[in-house]
């Protein structure tokens, strides 16, 4: 996941919370705050991993956003 986000040199992602949904817990989100040096928060990045329950296949997606809320990178794999 860190591949396909943007960060500058001195940012660094910490993880806010975790929670899964579904029946079967099948999809797990991560939200994570992107801190700079000085210890700001200067955007946000939603992380969902699914597993379908018919064949088990895995897709994985990303949102990226800045403080502004304006959309910095949308990635699905």
């Amino acid at each position: 996941m860190e591949t396909k986000i943007k960060l500058n040199p001195s940012e660094e992602l910490v993880q806010d919370k975790h929670r899964s949904k579904g029946t079967m817990a099948q999809t797990d989100i991560y939200h994570y705050s992107i801190v700079n040096e000085a210890g700001e928060i200067v955007g946000k990045v939603v992380h969902e991993d699914h597993t379908s329950l018919n064949g088990l296949r895995r897709t994985q997606h990303i949102t990226q956003t800045d403080n502004d809320g304006n959309l910095v990178v949308q990635e699905s794999w």
